[in-house]
């Protein structure tokens, strides 16, 4: 298993889709996010998989379904790197999202398991 951590800036389900967002906004927000995990995928160099699963394990003040944005993002860089074929549920077998308050506040962990 593969884990890859950060703390501090997030990006909720909430910040994607509120206010009714232009497009362009999320594209924005959308090229940020794939360079701060390609940066942090590149550190952990992760092997290319068929099968895999995703954790996020986290200590904020988002809700665990309001952390799927992560969780997405960090899904489709994979996917933009060549590491993944697709996210489709052929390849993607689980995605788990769950709050550890031990963790320090801010703080995000994304395990990669990969089954084949």
């Amino acid at each position: 298993m593969i884990e890859v951590e950060w703390q501090g800036d997030h990006i909720s389900l909430n910040d994607w889709y509120s206010g009714g967002n232009h497009w362009t906004v999320r594209d924005t927000m959308k090229r940020k996010w794939h360079k701060i995990f390609k940066d942090l995928i590149h550190e952990k160099m992760i092997p290319k998989m068929v099968e895999y699963e995703l954790e996020l394990e986290y200590n904020s003040r988002l809700d665990p379904t309001n952390t799927i944005t992560m969780v997405k993002l960090f899904e489709d860089t994979l996917k933009d790197l060549g590491l993944i074929i697709d996210d489709s549920k052929k390849f993607c077998k689980r995605i788990s999202l769950y709050p550890n308050l031990e963790m320090k506040s801010k703080h995000y962990r994304i395990k990669i398991k990969k089954i084949r």
